[in-house]
């Protein structure tokens, strides 16, 4: 599933959660606007909710031009600064009608809070009319969303640096030290990923070096200088590990990925590989060239496709 997929699946939950209440209060905002003509009764109604509503940062009412009707109310107050102003140009605006009463923004930093939020807003209907809008500003590191677990399942592709890809024919790739050792560079990686708990690994060619993390201490990585990776001593650094159950590439791919990073290193001498890194637990493999392009794929789509993009 696509991150653009999992960001509407979101909202759609959103959406469930909060519907019922948003139409039950934009009933009663109907029922206030319709028994005065003066606002104060709407933005009592409003102060009130917001006080016992713990996700929300801001609510206001606009009514069908759009034009703000109500006051800016927060839990701490009722602000009538911004009553009257033009929200017409606003996105959620043209958004909404009959058939879609409900709209959720896409997240953003609050300048009054300066923290991540979206804004919900509900028509405010009367006899079957919208006559206004009911908006919700709510906090978004509050909001009780589920937990998303997603794959990588598509082939990413992003373009680096403009200037260095201009430049991409006048330079030559100069052999570095891990080049001249990459055959032992690479039995070792297969080892600490295959043996010994490294679950990512990521070789620096250019630079001579390796970052790595392992199961025992994931949140930390430590980085490796091309003595310490072209030495089994690095061995006594990690101790024996089982290969992980639910690790999402086999030993036997892992081999297969670093020969294909060899072939990438040297397959050019304007065009080659400068970084490349697997994960052996979300099944990544990750790509940066000497053109400063990168990619990342799925370990599937790297071995099954190879022949057709990289040899």
């Amino acid at each position: 599933m696509q991150i653009s997929d999992l960001i509407v699946k979101q909202k759609d939950f959103l959406t469930d959660q909060l519907g019922e209440g948003l139409m039950q209060l934009a009933q009663v905002c109907d029922d206030c606007l319709e028994d005065t003509h003066s606002f104060e009764k709407l933005n009592e109604l409003l102060f009130s909710y917001m006080r016992h509503h713990q996700h929300a940062n801001l609510v206001y009412v606009i009514d069908g031009l759009g034009a703000q009707i109500s006051a800016n109310i927060t839990k701490e107050n009722i602000d009538v600064e911004f009553q009257g102003q033009d929200l017409s140009n606003r996105p959620f605006f043209s958004a909404i009608d009959d058939e879609h009463p409900i709209y959720i923004s896409d997240a953003y930093i609050s300048t009054a809070t300066l923290k991540p939020c979206i804004s919900v807003v509900h028509t405010i209907c009367h006899a079957d009319k919208i006559i206004g809008m009911l908006v919700f500003d709510l906090d978004l590191e509050k909001l009780p969303l589920p937990k998303q677990d997603f794959d990588l399942d598509e082939w990413r592709q992003i373009k680096g640096d403009p200037e260095i890809r201009s430049n991409l024919f006048n330079q030559v790739r100069a052999s570095s030290a891990m080049d001249q050792s990459v055959d032992t560079v690479h039995d070792i990686a297969v080892e600490l990923m295959c043996e010994l708990g490294i679950f990512h690994l990521k070789l620096h060619y250019a630079s001579s070096r390796a970052t790595i993390w392992n199961y025992d201490n994931p949140y930390n990585y430590h980085v490796h200088v091309l003595d310490e990776i072209t030495s089994p001593n690095i061995f006594l650094l990690y101790p024996k590990k089982s290969y992980p159950q639910a690790a999402k590439v086999t030993q036997e791919q892992v081999k297969d990925v670093f020969d294909k990073f060899k072939h990438m290193r040297f397959m050019d001498e304007n065009l080659y590989l400068k970084t490349g890194s697997l994960n052996i637990m979300n099944g990544t493999v990750g790509l940066s060239f000497s053109c400063d392009g990168n990619h990342y794929l799925s370990i599937n789509d790297f071995l099954d496709n190879f022949e057709d993009n990289y040899a």
